[in-house]
């Protein structure tokens, strides 16, 4: 699954520079938004038809249509979500992928022309470009320089192609890219590992620097002779867990200011959730991550805020007035925190069916609608603009490459399949007795629902039909007049899904979904049609106008 990829060259990165001194010394950043003058941010997280994972590998051909409604719909602005390796596959040499950044600015000139101002999310984690261990790139980020180095130039590319275009406002980083060896660092355990890693990733060094050899002691519940001693917690909820959060929230605020030297006015969405830990007499006691909460040099503070936050999860059903105040007591929390500084609710969630955390506590459904009118008022006083996540329910779609825009990449074609064009819309063809698979095994396909379900374009001539094997299943379906197909394959788990034509003529396919799960908003289904809270969320934009 390989792309084209091209080094930057030194004029490109004379040119984006000058750019870039232009959106310094003139354009309109995030930071300006939230007064009269310059009016209020109201963002929808852009991915359109697929989802963040697999959106910089696909066509998106609706692109122009898409972004027209978000316009209509009362929205300013889009968040492109950037995932770091698909943007920067290779680190040592550093390399990029030629696809993704023309998808970066064909997007940001179609935004260009609905008027719609552009956040990035910077250094997504997620993405389907190749097969190594992704989280492996985060980690380093704490002991190699040659993956420091990486991920300034990705974030210092990224800035100057952003910059070229005058609809471009901001960014951030979010803590939650980089938590995951923050939750994996209990797995290094108490031994030779865990005090070896320790060192590695400079937490030896912190301990030294913040706590005696007695207080550690007594934290860890455990006797240390040296510092080299000290490994890292094993357990997620153990007091020593404590010092672990305080030394990553470090480590967060210093790639952050590093990452500002090449990208200004970068926020980070902070963790305002709290952290458990249990003393040595075994009560409980939160660890806050006000530390991170000023954002180093930037203007603005993003978060991402849900309204089960500060709510037990015991499935609590709320609603809108104790919704309401649960966000005003949050977001005064964060303001008394970070010095003054704007704030911006970079994921919005009102609503959130994320398989694991039912649950969370959650707005009644006939108390949406008023919450989001009050939710208004209180974002509108207390921050420089907001966005929501899912604008269009999208399936956890287990394709790389789903609509073909790479052409053949990621898929297996056999017996004469090739790819065609019409009006700009590539599509595989598969003729009598051909095939096209893709091995999916990898991406968990069983992972987040008790069904995978197969959905595709297809259009077909002469009398022939497609048979949909997804595992050891099959179901077979005629070829026609285009359509949309829908299959269910209950109680399994897809490693590899493969399409095959019997009969005389041949098939076209396209716009291939294989997917377990789908996340809902409230705001679009995943068939464009409006869902539960279009209305409701159309209003609140002309609200906050």
């Amino acid at each position: 699954m390989k792309i084209k990829v091209q080094k930057l060259t030194i004029g490109a990165v004379l040119i984006a520079a000058a750019s870039a001194f232009l959106f310094c010394s003139g354009f309109k950043k995030a930071s300006d938004y939230g007064n009269g003058e310059s009016g209020y941010l109201k963002s929808a997280t852009y991915y359109s038809d697929e989802w963040v994972i697999n959106f910089w590998n696909s066509e998106s051909n609706h692109m122009e249509e898409e972004l027209k409604q978000i316009a209509e719909d009362g929205f300013n602005s889009i968040i492109l979500v950037v995932p770091w390796r698909e943007f920067q596959p290779s680190m040592n040499p550093q390399r990029y992928n030629d696809y993704a950044w023309e998808k970066f600015d064909r997007v940001m000139e179609a935004a260009q022309r609905q008027n719609l101002k552009v956040m990035l999310r910077v250094g997504y984690t997620w993405d389907y470009y190749s097969g190594d261990n992704v989280l492996e790139r985060y980690e380093k980020l704490l002991y190699d320089d040659g993956t420091k180095r990486a991920w300034i130039q990705y974030a210092k590319r990224l800035y100057e192609r952003a910059a070229v275009h005058e609809n471009f406002c901001g960014g951030f980083i979010t803590w939650e890219d980089f938590w995951n060896f923050a939750e994996n660092s209990v797995f290094y355990g108490s031994g030779l590992a865990g005090r070896k890693m320790a060192s590695k990733c400079g937490y030896t060094q912190y301990v030294k620097e913040h706590y005696t050899l007695e207080e550690l002691e007594e934290m860890y519940q455990d006797t240390f002779k040296t510092y080299e001693d000290v490994y890292l917690p094993d357990s997620l909820n153990t007091y020593s867990r404590k010092v672990f959060y305080q030394f990553y929230d470090d480590f967060l605020n210093k790639i952050l200011a590093e990452t500002q030297a090449v990208f200004p006015d970068l926020s980070m969405e902070v963790r305002l959730d709290i952290d458990p830990v249990k003393r040595p007499d075994g009560t409980l006691e939160g660890v806050f991550h006000d530390a991170t909460f000023t954002c180093g040099s930037s203007d603005f503070t993003s978060a991402m805020y849900s309204v089960a936050m500060g709510f037990e999860s015991n499935g609590q059903e709320l609603s809108a007035a104790q919704a309401l105040a649960g966000t005003g007591q949050n977001l005064d929390r964060l303001s008394a925190a970070n010095g003054g500084k704007k704030l911006y609710v970079d994921q919005f969630l009102f609503t959130d069916n994320t398989p694991g955390f039912e649950q969370n506590a959650k707005l009644t459904e006939s108390e949406k609608s008023a919450y989001l009118d009050g939710v208004a008022d209180i974002f509108k006083a207390k921050t420089l603009g907001y966005a929501i996540w899912t604008y269009r329910d999208y399936g956890d779609n287990k394709l790389y490459n789903p609509q073909f825009a790479l052409d053949k990449q990621g898929w297996d074609f056999s017996s004469g399949s090739y790819i065609e064009e019409r009006d700009g819309n590539k599509m595989a063809v598969i003729p009598s007795f051909g095939k096209i698979s893709q091995n999916i095994k990898k991406r968990s396909a069983g992972g987040n629902g008790k069904k995978a379900h197969v959905r595709f374009w297809l259009e077909g001539d002469g009398n022939c039909r497609v048979t949909v094997r997804g595992g050891e299943k099959s179901q077979t379906v005629p070829a026609g007049a285009p359509q949309i197909i829908e299959l269910t394959f209950p109680g399994i788990s897809i490693s590899e899904v493969s399409f095959t034509v019997q009969g005389t003529g041949k098939v076209y396919i396209d716009d291939v979904k294989v997917y377990t799960w789908i996340t809902e908003g409230d705001m679009y289904h995943m068939d464009g049609t409006e869902s539960t809270c279009t209305k409701d969320l159309q209003a609140m934009n002309r609200k906050v106008q």
